[in-house]
């Protein structure tokens, strides 16, 4: 059978890709306008110190969140793109992993809470949004099902959903309150009327499947293991430098990084939109072993750049139309991190390509070089130069990834 390109192979199916592509822009971005404003609230009420307080917390719990979620859902839309079939089954079996999963997060949160060294408010703050993630891995085991059966709207709907309570109660919340603590509940609440609203869209034999064995759970974790290893890596690579500046530096200065890295999150939000609607098509087809998965990494990268440049030349009245004259420190830092939007980008769209041809552990082994490098520059960049040294290892580090991943990927494809 001649060879054929991977667009000849999906333009069948294309409107149908442009829906879900846009419907993954909405399920990632969405949430993240709302609570984006919930923060550009609570920075401008709260000030630059507390709101690094915030930026410490939700660090804190991204990394706790590493044992809750462990990386599993690009491993069930894979299985579930895979054999539909199936489904059932692979959601109650990552359902009662989950639950073991979020159990041990509570518990090593809880232990190593006093090992950290920071302020009962944060840790009581990173408790919280914690609670969120915990919740939010069980919606997560949903909204990987309507991504493998490409129903990405059902997803879209659920996220608008999480948004829209946790921004909109966590701005009322620092509103009334001025209080840190408030607005970290909200995020609980959003992900538990995400978690109702995706319960109510699943055909009944999703919603409430049989029981799944021990072998069937078994299997799932055996599986799992080299998501949950990237998963780790890719949550400390992102995080580190968070926790890193908060033990070295003042509040006011995590809060200058912090408000900048908002940037990069709606950034990465939407390249994993990208790279989410095709994961299944990849995952279906093997089509992540060829070479045009290559031209794909392009098109990322080309699409990040107008991002790239909007927010390095107009860095400084973004951040201030935002939130506020207080945060006129935050632009060097947000000029740093701009140009790494475009690697980033490329980034995410290399994990979803090579969780689709099941190359996760040599990302999870590239992630952690890149983890181990970042850190190291970190351990000398900090102290001596504080947010905007992060911001220029960040740089460096996610550059020096993108080479990597793009190796990897073409070696894949090579085969």
């Amino acid at each position: 059978m001649p060879a054929t390109s991977l667009a000849g192979r999906m333009a069948p199916g294309r409107a149908l890709l442009l829906a879900n592509t846009a419907s993954l822009v909405l399920a990632y971005a969405v949430p993240r306008a709302f609570t984006l404003l919930a923060a550009v609230a609570a920075a401008r009420v709260l000030g630059a110190a507390e709101f690094g307080r915030y930026a410490t917390a939700g660090a804190v719990a991204v990394v706790a969140s590493i044992v809750a979620t462990a990386g599993m859902q690009p491993l069930l839309v894979r299985e579930v793109a895979r054999e539909p079939s199936r489904a059932p089954g692979l959601v109650a079996a990552a359902h009662l992993a989950k639950a073991g999963t979020v159990a041990l997060m509570a518990v090593a949160l809880a232990a190593a809470g006093p090992l950290l060294g920071f302020s009962a408010p944060v840790l009581a703050a990173a408790a919280l949004l914690a609670a969120g993630y915990g919740i939010g891995a069980f919606a997560e085991n949903l909204a990987a099902y309507f991504q493998g059966v490409e129903r990405m709207h059902v997803w879209t709907q659920a996220s608008a959903l999480a948004g829209m309570v946790t921004g909109g109660v966590g701005v009322a919340a620092v509103a009334a309150t001025r209080e840190l603590l408030w607005l970290c509940a909200a995020a609980p609440l959003g992900q538990a009327a995400a978690l109702l609203w995706l319960l109510r869209c699943a055909p009944p034999v999703v919603r409430r499947p049989p029981l799944p064995s021990p072998a069937a759970v078994a299997g799932l974790l055996r599986r799992l293991a080299p998501f949950a290893a990237a998963f780790l890596a890719t949550t400390l690579y992102y995080r580190a430098d968070v926790l890193l500046l908060a033990r070295w530096r003042p509040p006011e200065e995590v809060g200058m990084f912090g408000a900048a890295l908002r940037f990069m999150d709606v950034a990465q939000a939407l390249a994993l939109a990208g790279s989410g609607a095709l994961l299944p098509r990849l995952a279906r087809g093997g089509a992540a072993r060829r070479g045009d998965v290559l031209r794909l990494a392009r098109l990322f990268a080309a699409a990040a750049i107008p991002l790239a440049v909007v927010l390095f030349a107009l860095r400084a009245p973004i951040l201030q139309g935002l939130y506020g004259p207080g945060y006129a420190a935050a632009a060097p830092v947000l000029a740093l991190l701009a140009p790494a939007v475009i690697p980033l980008a490329v980034n995410m769209f290399a994990l979803g390509a090579l969780a689709a041809a099941d190359a996760m552990r040599a990302t999870a082994v590239l992630y952690l070089a890149a983890t181990a490098l970042k850190v190291g520059l970190n351990l000398a960049a900090i102290p001596r130069f504080g947010a905007p040294g992060a911001a220029a290892v960040s740089l460096l580090s996610e550059s020096a990834l993108a080479v990597g991943l793009v190796l990897l990927l073409r070696a894949r494809s090579a085969r």
